[in-house]
């Protein structure tokens, strides 16, 4: 990923979990989508090593592919940390 851009602040997404809420730093927080759960497929094999323990499954958008991440693995497990 490319550095942010100089007087772009980064953003968070907060995540509830049982010891307390974790922050997420993420590149870009889009739209609210609303997904039906028929759409809801495995993860592709394509997917593999971390990324793949931290996928739950994907939703296909048209012309893009949704992944939707297992949060509770992502805050769990320091390993993941960048």
């Amino acid at each position: 990923m490319e550095d942010r851009a100089e007087g772009e602040f980064p953003m968070n997404v907060v995540v509830r979990t049982e010891d307390g809420a974790v922050s997420l730093l993420v590149d870009e927080i889009g739209d609210v989508l609303e997904a039906s759960p028929d759409d809801f497929e495995a993860p592709p094999e394509t997917i593999s090593g971390i990324t793949r323990e931290l996928v739950r499954g994907v939703y296909k958008l048209k012309g893009q592919l949704l992944l939707i991440l297992d949060t509770e693995k992502a805050v769990e497990t320091p390993s993941y940390a960048a």
